[in-house]
């Protein structure tokens, strides 16, 4: 296999099949592997912007060096360099190398420790002699090709990484590296951001953006490291510290469409957050429409969602959202009351203000307000303000019917509890599920229909039905373990990389959710009666 090959979609698995059946390989069904070496991955993650050859003691086929340089000088893109380090504390100290080509890759790769998966235009040393490099820094980049996330912790379990892409809409990581500390996660961009000074920069701002809103958007499901250098040192991938590769880069022009929405997003909730009740700038009671309302005398009942009742709850709750005191509203709403033409009685007026301080709203409704106003002011007041009256869920355990979240959280905890990776599938009669669950049938068919995060699949009918049940982490932490189970088990085989050159290694394609869903399915229909399939797939 000629490490120059441009990967897309499935070629490179493809190209691995044709030669490990060249070798006798055998590799069918969900037992096919893809034979992938350690620096096709890096040139993947680089998208081939160092050279193939050294530029001088190629051990390469002389032909083929010739040739290869002849196509290098008439290509346009000029090829660019990446910064490699034999261990952390050399790092630490500044040492490492200049890397131009992925035969010196290939030669060094195991006796390193980091590198840049992002290209710079080229660098140098402080002290050659020492090896102090010299060229690193941002403005230097020549293109970045990858986004990277990471973990510096054991303790996180790693099917949240997966999950937490799935729910927020980013695309699986290509590459998943174990380090002494944690873990390296890696998107690999379909077209890198090609960085130029004469545009001030702007690529360099624009992936910087996008590297911090993956990582802040992921930090909520794994402890991702927020502050760390986006597009610095990272772990070089090498036989021993790769637990997955995917090779389907990830779109840029997807990646930065997410990020201009998780922004405005974020931009929502912050505006949410950084809300004070306490703040004179959002005191309701200070409102010029609560003025208007609290000097109206003539307001009466009978008028639906505009009466004396709904003036008064709406003052009320006001109040209560700006952070007063039952006490506070009371006398001042008992003077409201009083000048009224037809004021509400003590136990009325006692009952609307309980109301309103009973946790129930958060703020005045502004369809109500704007009623109140057109019906009993001149006019001349708009409301202004956050629109906040709505009703809060009440506690649980104050309620007698449960709302049908907490019946999915419920099912959860349960199967989180009697299952595991290895066991992932709850299996019975859905009579005998709902009772395990605490819930009536009807119920837990409803919850089964709705819920995103429980995964269930049936055969047969009446009696003889059988129903499993999953949550769908536990059944990602099993297909986590598979994949572990599966690089350990594996052995090394030989692909032709480069002359001379032979060391390789087995990358497995990491299980789907649908395969394992499909053999629980046939597991159903073969204890149901129906024949087995002729051969497993």
């Amino acid at each position: 296999m000629e490490i120059g090959a441009i990967y897309g979609g499935n070629r490179l698995r493809e190209s691995a099949i044709e030669e490990g059946v060249q070798m006798g390989i055998t590799m069918t069904g969900n037992e096919m592997i893809s034979v992938i070496s350690t620096v096709e991955v890096m040139q993947f993650m680089t998208h081939n912007s160092l050279h193939l050859y050294k530029k001088k003691g190629s051990s390469g086929p002389f032909s083929r060096v010739v040739a290869y340089s002849k196509t290098v000088h008439e290509d346009p893109h000029r090829k660019g360099i990446v910064f490699v380090s034999p261990s952390k504390a050399a790092l630490m100290d500044g040492k490492g190398y200049i890397v131009t080509s992925y035969e010196t890759l290939h030669e060094k790769y195991q006796r390193l420790s980091h590198w840049t998966p992002n290209t710079y235009r080229g660098g140098t040393y402080y002290e050659f002699k020492n090896r102090i490099i010299k060229g690193h820094e941002r403005e230097n980049l020549k293109q970045i090709n990858v986004i990277s996330i990471d973990i510096d912790t054991k303790e996180v379990d790693l099917y949240a990484l997966y999950l937490g892409c799935e729910e927020l809409g980013l695309p699986r990581p290509n590459l998943l590296l174990e380090t002494p500390r944690g873990f390296q996660g890696f998107f690999v961009l379909d077209t890198p951001f090609y960085i130029h000074k004469n545009q001030d920069y702007k690529a360099l701002r624009v992936a910087e953006r996008l590297s911090d809103n993956v990582r802040k958007a992921l930090s909520k499901y794994v402890p991702v490291d927020t502050s760390c250098v986006p597009f610095g040192f990272y772990r070089i991938p090498r036989e021993d510290n790769t637990l997955d590769f995917y090779d389907h880069p990830a779109s840029t022009s997807r990646l930065i469409e997410w990020s201009r929405q998780y922004e405005e997003q974020e931009k929502r909730a912050f505006l949410r957050v950084v809300y004070n009740k306490d703040d004179s700038a959002f005191d309701q009671t200070s409102s010029d429409w609560y003025r208007a309302l609290i000097c109206a005398t003539d307001i009466q009942k009978g008028h639906h969602g505009a009466s004396r009742n709904n003036a008064l709850l709406t003052m009320a709750i006001a109040n209560y959202a700006s952070g007063k005191s039952i006490e506070e509203a009371y006398d001042e709403l008992d003077q409201f009351n009083s000048n009224l033409e037809h004021p509400l009685s003590k136990h009325e007026f006692e009952r609307t203000l309980r109301s309103a301080y009973s946790g129930k709203y958060k703020g005045a409704k502004r369809s109500y307000v704007e009623g109140l106003l057109d019906l009993w002011t001149d006019g001349q007041v708009q409301f202004s303000g956050r629109e906040g009256w709505y009703k809060f869920k009440k506690p649980r355990e104050e309620r007698i019917r449960s709302h049908y979240e907490e019946r999915e959280e419920d099912i959860i905890a349960y199967l989180e509890a009697h299952t595991s990776p290895e066991t992932a599938f709850l299996e019975g009669s859905l009579n005998t599920l709902a009772e395990s669950f605490g819930m009536a049938v009807s119920t837990l068919k409803e919850v089964l229909k709705r819920s995103k995060k429980i995964i269930k699949r049936s055969i047969g009918q009446g009696r003889a039905a059988v129903t499993k049940v999953a949550c769908r982490s536990m059944l990602l932490k099993r297909l986590l373990r598979l994949r572990k189970n599966q690089i350990e088990q594996a052995q090394l085989s030989c692909v032709e990389l480069m002359p001379e050159l032979n060391t390789t290694i087995r990358t497995l394609p990491m299980p789907t959710l649908e395969t394992e869903l499909v053999l629980h399915e046939v597991d159903l229909l073969y204890r149901s009666g129906i024949s087995p399939p002729s051969r497993a797939g």
